[in-house]
């Protein structure tokens, strides 16, 4: 493979790794010229703008009958599928909230139509990076290629994310560190889970609506990384504190604490709450057949989807504030503007999570040297930093080494 990949290199490695997993038979990606020109297509329109806007859009691969009419916009006449046609849908589709359904007609690659999306999970994974991405809410044979950025694509499967395109070269999948529960960054979002039950009262819930998906843990993140998202797409950077335990003093000068504390918790357990209701009513239909249940419980994800995503949006919209956001274990707000002084002891290290590699924390500027110093003191606290530039890092320090992850919405 030359220095720089493009769609015919991510087609290889798409059909590379598929082939050589535990894939069935009935869930086979396109052939490979479909999938070339799905890529391609999706390539070239990432490379346009329209009146100076980039063009930003999720195409799906599957047929229409494959949806619930309820949420179809279908087309009299299917358009045929170009880069142009990408590029004009595109500012209509709000990113990852409504896709662009194509499929083979007649033939060729055409546009039936568009489809709206129900969950807030689902719009913030799309908001993130597809690292997160699982669009359980999608049939299980769809491909969707997601259109980020100029040069940036990535492809997911039947749920499962596949690679990403990113700066001229191919990403392959893996699993975030946040979802490892053994590794650090996993274990600290299970104690925030807990400490969400516990501040709302919630008797030991059912394993799917802790851990399942669309679960307690799977949101909690997704939020975090939709805050952290939010941030980074305003370009004015800012930093996010999470802390399982009160800070002294010392420790944080709160410019703007908050009286009555404002909390994700709540809007984050109804969210889950809704889909574990709609999983149920899904169950019953089995042998009792009910619509108007069933459209009930879609009412009350799309109502609870609304509700998370505002709160997302005014919390990461606090962080324009020069200081960090400060949360809770269960994810109030206790301040925003908040410094944290430099208790720094010269020579102190900062070690990277992914390549063991020791750097001195003075290499990099004020902001996050704050976010070091309050990380390095309070074993019971992880920060964000969100840089100017775009890049996104976690720190936690792990047995008394101060530990960062890097591109963590890479």
């Amino acid at each position: 493979m030359g220095e720089y990949a493009f769609p015919a290199q991510v087609a290889e490695e798409l059909l590379a790794e598929w082939n050589s997993s535990a894939s069935s038979p009935c869930s086979s990606l396109p052939d490979k010229a479909t999938l070339l020109q799905l890529l391609e297509t999706c390539y070239h329109a990432s490379l346009r703008t329209t009146e100076l806007r980039t063009t930003q859009c999720v195409l799906a691969y599957v047929s229409a009958e494959k949806f619930d009419s309820m949420s179809l916009l279908r087309f009299e006449q299917p358009a045929l599928l170009t880069a142009s046609e990408l590029v004009r849908l595109a500012p209509v589709t709000e990113l990852h909230r409504t896709l662009i359904g194509c499929h083979r007609i007649s033939g060729h690659l055409k546009v039936w139509g568009l489809c709206a999306s129900t969950s807030a999970a689902q719009e913030i994974r799309g908001r993130i990076s597809s690292t997160f991405s699982r669009r359980d809410e999608l049939p299980a044979d769809c491909l969707t290629i997601s259109i980020e950025a100029p040069g940036a694509l990535t492809v997911v499967r039947g749920g499962r994310e596949l690679a990403r395109l990113r700066d001229g070269k191919i990403i392959a999948a893996n699993e975030h560190p946040f979802r490892r529960a053994e590794e650090p960054l996993g274990r600290f979002f299970l104690k925030i889970v807990d400490c969400i039950l516990e501040a709302t009262s919630t008797p030991a819930p059912a394993e799917t609506l802790k851990l399942g998906p669309n679960g307690l843990l799977e949101v909690c993140f997704l939020t975090i990384a939709g805050i952290l998202e939010r941030i980074r797409v305003e370009r004015h950077g800012g930093s996010i504190v999470l802390a399982l335990s009160s800070l002294q003093g010392e420790l944080a000068y709160r410019t703007y604490r908050v009286l009555e504390h404002t909390a994700l918790s709540g809007q984050i357990l109804a969210h889950c709450q809704s889909w574990e209701s709609f999983r149920t009513v899904a169950d019953l239909q089995m042998t009792d057949p009910s619509e108007l249940d069933k459209f009930r419980a879609e009412a009350e994800i799309r109502l609870t989807s609304e509700r998370l995503v505002r709160g997302v949006d005014r919390l990461s919209l606090l962080a324009a504030i020069d200081g960090a956001v400060l949360l809770d274990g269960s994810l109030r707000l206790e301040a925003f503007g908040v410094r944290f002084p430099l208790l720094l002891t010269p020579g102190t290290s900062i070690v990277d999570a992914r390549t063991g590699l020791s750097y001195p924390c003075d290499e990099w500027g004020l902001r996050h040297q704050s976010i070091f110093s309050v990380c390095n003191h309070s074993d019971d606290s992880m920060g964000f930093v969100v840089s100017q530039d775009g890049s996104v890092k976690a720190v936690k320090s792990v047995d008394g080494c101060l530990t960062f992850w890097d591109g963590i919405l890479d």
